[in-house]
């Protein structure tokens, strides 16, 4: 079957989650025996030299199959001929809803939720990381469309031997902020229980570098240093880092790193999220330090792959970075993580997409003309789709 997976991220040597996500599901299509094109945004390059390489355009008509997420997806790709698998991982509009209301904001609202009653009308398959997703995707729905859980993956390949970050002394145990900090997530907390704890020997390294295909960071530099201070915190005891590592070198940093920590605030989007950096600590076994709620924090309970803490807490968030860096607990943790990890891998993720290629079943489409209705509904009030309207 020839087959487009499209992003609107870009593609390259450093990317984000969501391209990642893209190349890492064309690769598996791909190894299933189908042929793949990837579609992004412009300035994309070659990831490595395995897998396809990115294309800004692919010509109407040549898709048998279209993955994409429905936020980039134009009108002509709902209504064309080809299946359409809607990749509904990443709760969008939730995140949108918690932004600065800004003109970009408010337009990228509207456009977003317009495009979902048209991939309601549509889709023949919907991915999802969680039963939340996929009871958001329901509520949308008044068609028997296929659901399949696919959430974010693993490298197959195994996390290489530790590597020492020059702005680290060796005999400190290194705290890792991995990603951005955006405004639903909750550093702050973290700041105040590491002025809590107050280890001499232990360094918070949060990244402070553009996200590939952008021009500003979630925080810079001179912000974190704010925070530092604000909260007592010394150079030696919260690091910047100022470059975004390429995908296939991250394990430079993952692998010095005692504990991979991700806090939010409460809402809708921590319901809904599935936190996927904090899957780079299953697959460099990290332990983790979440906090509750989301699908990741409950997998993290379950598989006890770390600490998970009530939200907005610094001394309980405290007591579990404390605790999460004993060696003895830290050995506990990774050694679960390392029981765990092949089944996060991509192949294996991936397998319920790749049988349903195998043998697709087309799903009668709604009507055209209510998805035209409820999609200048939601360009009107973009609210209605991030809760069940």
């Amino acid at each position: 079957m020839r087959v487009v997976v499209q992003t609107d991220d870009r593609l390259g040597p450093a990317m984000a989650g969501s391209a990642l996500r893209a190349w890492e599901l064309a690769r598996a299509v791909t190894a299933a025996g189908h042929t793949v094109r990837i579609m992004a945004a412009a300035g994309s390059s070659p990831v490595t030299d395995a897998g396809p390489a990115p294309e800004d355009h692919v010509e109407p008509g040549w898709a048998q199959a279209v993955i994409s997420p429905p936020w980039n997806l134009s009108p002509s790709q709902f209504t064309a001929s080809s299946l359409l698998i809607i990749d509904g991982v990443t709760p969008l509009l939730a995140e949108l809803s918690v932004l600065p209301g800004t003109r970009q904001v408010l337009r990228r609202r509207r456009t977003a939720a317009a495009r979902v009653p048209f991939a309601s009308a549509c889709a023949d398959v919907i991915l999802v990381a969680s039963e939340a997703q996929a009871n958001w995707w329901r509520t949308r729905i008044d068609r028997p469309v296929t659901i399949l859980k696919l959430p974010f993956g693993v490298s197959e390949q195994p996390t290489p031997e530790r590597c020492e970050v020059p702005e680290v002394a060796s005999e400190r145990q290194l705290v890792l902020w991995w990603g951005g900090v955006w405004p639903w997530l909750d550093l702050d907390t973290l700041l105040a229980a590491i002025r809590l704890l107050n280890d001499p020997a232990m360094s918070l390294v949060v990244p402070t570098a553009p996200r590939p295909g952008g021009n500003t960071a979630s925080l810079t530099s001179a912000a974190l240093d704010e925070s530092r201070v604000r909260h007592g915190l010394d150079e030696s005891q919260v690091i910047g880092l100022s470059s975004w590592i390429p995908y296939t070198d991250r394990h430079r940093l993952l692998n010095r790193a005692a504990v991979l920590a991700v806090l939010h605030h409460p809402g809708r989007e921590a319901e809904l999220s599935f936190r996927t950096r904090a899957l780079d600590g299953v697959w460099a076994n990290i332990p983790l330090l979440l906090s509750e709620g989301g699908e990741v924090a409950r997998l993290t309970r379950k598989n006890n792959w770390g600490e998970v803490v009530p939200v907005h807490n610094p001394e309980t968030t405290a007591a579990a970075l404390e605790r999460l860096l004993d060696p003895a607990r830290q050995n506990l943790h990774r050694e679960a993580l390392a029981g765990t990890v092949d089944a996060w891998r991509w192949p294996a993720l991936a397998r319920p997409l790749v049988d349903w290629l195998a043998a697709p079943q087309r799903i009668e489409r709604s009507s055209q003309t209510r998805a035209f209705i409820r999609a200048a509904a939601r360009l009107i009030r973009p609210q209605l789709e991030i809760h069940p309207s």
